[in-house]
């Protein structure tokens, strides 16, 4: 029946996969997920491969390698697929709820 779904349907799917995965990707100086710390800015599809875009807490966040090798493991286990992760420059900014 996985064929009957449009493109859509099959993307909101694996993207909500992934954000559910993420959960469990902890920042380990913060002890919350990139989730909850909103790092994750997008997540997008090709037919080949997803590509997360995120921020991290610092441009040199000591833990930015492994957090980034995690997202894209989980992600990839996730999504049944290829992903890739993308660091963007932009400045994060705590949620409201941590400030």
């Amino acid at each position: 029946m996985a064929e009957d779904k449009t493109p859509v349907v099959a993307e909101a799917e694996k993207q909500e996969k992934i954000l559910n995965a993420l959960q469990a990707v902890l920042d380990p100086e913060i002890g919350l997920s990139v989730i909850d710390l909103d790092l994750i800015r997008e997540v997008n599809f090709t037919p080949e491969e997803a590509e997360i875009k995120m921020v991290l807490t610092t441009p040199f966040c000591p833990y930015g390698p492994m957090l980034i090798n995690q997202i894209q493991s989980a992600s990839e286990t996730a999504a049944e697929m290829p992903v890739k992760v993308t660091v963007l420059p932009d400045r994060w900014e705590p949620p409201p709820w941590l400030r």
